[in-house]
């Protein structure tokens, strides 16, 4: 392939990242503009696709690649942050150097507010004026000490606003987790909504903020629209690289596609989760679950089953109890959604005798759904009885049940397996279920589950 080095560096860009380019880009150069116009068009749309002019030098696309990607690092948040930690430990440590002097006298000369990173810049400033303090090194006193002073109720209110996000963190996370919303979770929505409306806040602070109106919106369904709103205002900070970085990029991505999923815009929502898995960061397997879900609401289970196979390898490598075992459901359901029980269960067993541990304390309602009705299509109810009691499915299904609208779907498989060895009639069955839908349909609203509605009807059927 000609021009194979810029191709593959292209296609690792993201649409922020060349629309980021594209406001600074000041090309003087017909052909390094007529080279990033290309790639502009292919990564923000990319139908059809244009070619790379060939007669062009190929000395200007690498000169154009590592334009791109100076400047990305240039603005990149995380980098920025990895510096400053580096100043810290070199203040500390007596050894920054005249020219490491020089560089961070001229952030905090051309300090913008209210930066990504705020928190960290300004505490490393103030560690900075003690170090000179010390030395008796008063030259640039009067810079660092006004840069202390103006900026102190902002340090302030930053750091409480942090302070509290912790606890907003460990409320909202916790009921998320367990798939339900609380008192724990619903008090802190009007604050958290204030500071994604106060521009002034440090830009670390606020993304948390919007992640966790993000969590509370996918539990709490009515305020789905709004929280979407919010991510179209961020719009512009993805655009200038205010709040850039790749790993930024990706997790935007990500609560993107799960907003638009719960707004069942399973289409647009495919965008953003392509986006998010094309890079094999530290939430990967999490952005992959979800968009490989996404894939099996479009009815493209093949492609999903492919994915999460070549995904294996990476999983292994995981200490994340929580996304591998979150994995591990998502493999089974697309062995499920692809007609492969055999393997479903095979792989399921085994995973099962490896984590039952962790998948006892993460995601167990997942896991053993998928388990117990690969079981069924198989037609071992035996198996599923059994699995059914030896894990106390009913008992947990019961305390999940207090916190969570939804239905007793494990009482409803252990029925099944019950009516199979004769012990209950089909009627009774089926009028056992039935009332149980009258009464949550009544009450909440709700309905069950198509799939396990009719996977029980065919099991059923199987044996007339």
């Amino acid at each position: 392939m000609k021009l194979k080095k810029f191709q593959t560096y292209v296609a690792t860009l993201l649409p922020h990242e060349v629309m980021l380019l594209n406001r600074v880009k000041q090309f003087q150069d017909d052909d390094r503009n007529h080279i990033f116009n290309t790639l502009y068009h292919n990564v923000r749309h990319g139908v059809p696709l244009k070619d790379y002019d060939p007669t062009i030098d190929k000395r200007k696309y690498s000169h154009l690649m590592n334009w791109m990607q100076t400047k990305l690092d240039g603005f990149c948040t995380d980098g920025y942050y990895e510096r400053l930690n580096y100043f810290d430990i070199r203040i500390k440590t007596d050894t920054i150097s005249s020219d490491e002097e020089k560089e961070l006298l001229q952030l905090i000369k051309h300090y913008e507010p209210h930066h990504f990173h705020f928190l960290r810049f300004y505490e490393v400033v103030k560690n900075y004026l003690m170090f000179l303090l010390v030395r008796v090194r008063l030259n640039d006193y009067e810079l660092i000490h006004k840069f202390i002073h103006d900026y102190h109720d902002d340090y302030a209110r930053s750091k409480e606003v942090s302070n509290r996000m912790t606890q907003a963190t460990v409320d909202i996370v916790t009921d998320y987790h367990n798939l339900m919303v609380s008192q724990n979770s619903v008090k802190w929505i009007s604050w958290l909504t204030r500071l994604w409306a106060d521009t002034g806040l440090d830009g670390y602070n606020r993304y948390q903020t919007l992640i966790l109106l993000s969590y509370v919106a996918l539990l709490k369904n009515d305020s789905l629209e709004e929280v979407l709103g919010y991510y179209q205002d961020l719009e512009a900070q993805l655009k200038d690289g205010t709040y850039y970085s790749k790993k930024l990029l990706l997790n935007y991505y990500g609560n993107k596609q799960l907003i638009l999923m719960k707004l069942h815009q399973y289409d647009l929502a495919l965008y953003y989760g392509k986006l998010s898995v094309s890079e094999q960061g530290n939430d990967y397997i999490m952005y992959l679950n979800n968009y490989c879900f996404n894939l099996l609401k479009l009815g493209r289970p093949k492609e999903a089953l492919s994915l999460l196979i070549a995904a294996r390898p990476f999983v292994r490598q995981m200490s994340n109890k929580y996304y591998r075992t979150l994995f591990i459901s998502s493999l089974m359901k697309c062995y499920n959604d692809n007609g492969q029980y055999q393997s479903a269960r095979q792989y399921a067993e085994n995973r099962l005798a490896m984590y039952g541990k962790d998948i006892l304390e993460h995601n167990w309602n997942k896991f053993f759904r998928t388990y117990i009705e690969t079981l069924v299509h198989l037609g071992e109810y035996a198996k599923a009885k059994k699995a059914i009691k030896k894990y106390n499915l009913l008992d947990r299904e019961a305390q999940f049940l207090k916190n969570y609208v939804s239905f007793p779907y494990f009482k409803w498989f252990l029925a099944l397996a019950n009516h199979k060895e004769g012990n209950i009639t089909e009627a009774k069955f089926w009028n056992g279920i039935r009332k149980e839908i009258d009464r949550m349909r009544t009450t909440y609203q709700v309905e069950p589950s198509e799939r396990v509605m009719h996977l029980l009807e065919a099991s059923l059927n199987r044996s007339k």
